[in-house]
């Protein structure tokens, strides 16, 4: 194989990683939208479990049974609100910037495939560095 062939092939590679990284990227950032939304929206419904006040008319044990019960429903769900739905955004967040350093690689990646490729055209008198440099980016890549 030509070192031509091996850049192109080299230029392939980080064409279709990068792509299923921003791919992936995008689906995070979708799914961080949603849960965001899941979440304010049910920080408003949350206040409904409380609803409505029992007054004077409604007392007795089975009304305070059922006001602990709401209460602890209020409570649980509260949790799940504030605390389970950060900690998944915050998970969410945590691969989306792994993703982005892997893609900071690739980048590197890319800009040494494009000094192999200057090195191409300066003939002979740069093969061992170019051949260096081509085996260097097939282990990065493969």
């Amino acid at each position: 194989m030509s070192f031509s062939d091996a850049l192109n092939q080299i230029y392939n590679e980080i064409s279709s990683q990068s792509a299923a990284i921003d791919e992936k990227i995008s689906r995070l950032e979708k799914a961080k939208q949603k849960i965001k939304e899941e979440q304010y929206i049910s920080l408003q419904e949350i206040r409904k479990i409380l609803e409505p006040q029992l007054d004077a008319l409604w007392t007795g044990s089975r009304s305070n049974s059922f006001d602990n019960f709401r209460e602890k429903t209020h409570t649980a769900m509260a949790t799940i609100i504030n605390d389970d739905y950060d900690d998944y955004v915050q998970s969410i967040e945590n691969k989306i910037n792994l993703l982005k350093v892997e893609r900071s690689i690739l980048d590197f990646t890319s800009g040494l495939a494009n000094e192999a490729s200057q090195l191409i055209g300066k003939g002979e008198e740069v093969f061992d560095e170019l051949e260096s440099k081509i085996s260097d980016l097939k282990g990065r890549l493969f």
